[in-house]
């Protein structure tokens, strides 16, 4: 009876071993899963064409460029007269804004930034570090599309520009860089995708949205607004300029796309605000009810439904029910389009407008007021 124990045992072993070796042998064979890790991903690639730049790169070429901006205010009459009640000694300023931006020029020391940052300041300084600050001023200013150039007053740091990108290029899925000052951690990069592209908004900050925005999962916060979105080739290919979500990152930020910031770079850097077209309609989309009731059978364009009585449309000879099919020679999709269109210009400019009315094609010229 022993005997036959044993050799049961043994039989049962014998099985076990040969199915541990079979299932090891197999777990063993399999191929190495790939590494999608980041850090592998953003490593050149072993052969065929120009290696991508790496994370680390980037950031070292953000570090030479990315500059934190802290400007003051005239301290508030309210709490002037408080303190003087009590008082208590009244500063002339006090610190009201932090943000970032970064040098884009090699000859002026040039910085480009968020307007939002610097608005409203009588002061404004600027450094790679905080040991190293220097004043600046406001050169020229974009109020709707929110952003501004500033330049360096007296000598400014050791800096090396960065490059401006093609944020038409911009892929959704792409690696991206946020690099700037989030709460005033200065340095700072952070990584992700480009989320989505075109997202738009009615307003942001209170402001007429005027452009589309690049969303983004990389970790923007305060003081991150003014700072470069940078593409793997250390280029700038946004500025970051807010968030959703209330006290910090939740994976949600925008940038305005750099292209949209190269179209008025040049009226920036000359001075002054960048002013925009302004129509003075309201319009529909041709596809809509209210353009079917009005006899409307356009496929595309935008309706005149309402126009601003003695604005420019009106002064140029617009009507309502009007299409607008064209403008400044470009066709137009929609009424939203037409919007873009129109801030795309400058406050009084003359364009030609080509409109169906009544069936014919009609072409007019027409004078843009300012916004």
């Amino acid at each position: 009876m022993r005997a036959r124990q044993i050799a049961t045992v043994l039989i049962l072993g014998m099985i076990l071993g040969g199915l541990i070796g079979y299932y090891g042998s197999r777990r063993s064979a399999a191929p190495a899963l790939p590494d999608l890790s980041p850090s592998a991903l953003a490593r050149p690639a072993a052969t065929g064409g120009a290696p991508p730049t790496d994370f680390v790169s980037v950031a070292k070429s953000a570090e030479a460029a990315v500059c934190h901006i802290a400007t003051t205010a005239p301290v508030p009459e309210e709490l002037r007269a408080w303190r003087q009640l009590f008082g208590e000694p009244t500063p002339e300023r006090v610190p009201y804004n932090y943000g970032s931006g970064f040098f884009f020029s090699s000859r002026e020391s040039l910085i480009l930034t968020n307007f939002h940052v610097v608005q409203g300041a009588d002061t404004i300084r600027i450094g790679l570090t905080e040991a190293e600050e220097v004043p600046a001023r406001l050169v020229g200013f974009d109020p709707l599309l929110d952003v501004a150039v500033l330049r360096v007053d007296g000598r400014a740091p050791q800096y090396r520009p960065l490059p401006l990108g093609d944020s038409d290029q911009l892929e959704k899925g792409e690696w991206v860089l946020a690099a700037g000052n989030p709460f005033g951690l200065e340095r700072t990069v952070t990584a992700g995708i480009v989320s989505a592209k075109g997202r738009e908004f009615e307003e942001v900050g209170g402001r007429m949205a005027v452009t589309s925005y690049i969303q983004t999962d990389a970790a923007v916060n305060p003081g991150n607004s003014g700072g470069p979105l940078l593409n793997l080739n250390g280029q700038v290919v946004g500025i970051n300029t807010f968030i959703i979500g209330r006290g910090g990152s939740i994976g949600i930020g925008f940038a305005i796309p750099i292209n949209e910031v190269k179209r008025v770079l040049d009226r920036m850097v000359r001075g002054g605000r960048v002013t925009r077209g302004a129509l003075g309609v309201t319009t529909v989309d041709p596809r809509s009810e209210d353009a079917k009731r009005l006899g409307i059978t356009a496929s595309q364009g935008a309706v005149i439904v309402e126009m601003a009585i003695g604005g420019p449309a009106e002064r140029s000879g617009l009507q309502l029910g009007d299409v607008i099919i064209k403008f400044s020679g470009t066709p137009v999709r929609n009424p939203r389009h037409l919007r873009q269109l129109v801030l795309h210009q400058p406050g009084g400019a003359t364009v030609p407008v080509e409109v169906i009315r009544q069936g014919r094609t009609v072409t007019l010229s027409v004078r843009l007021g300012s916004r």
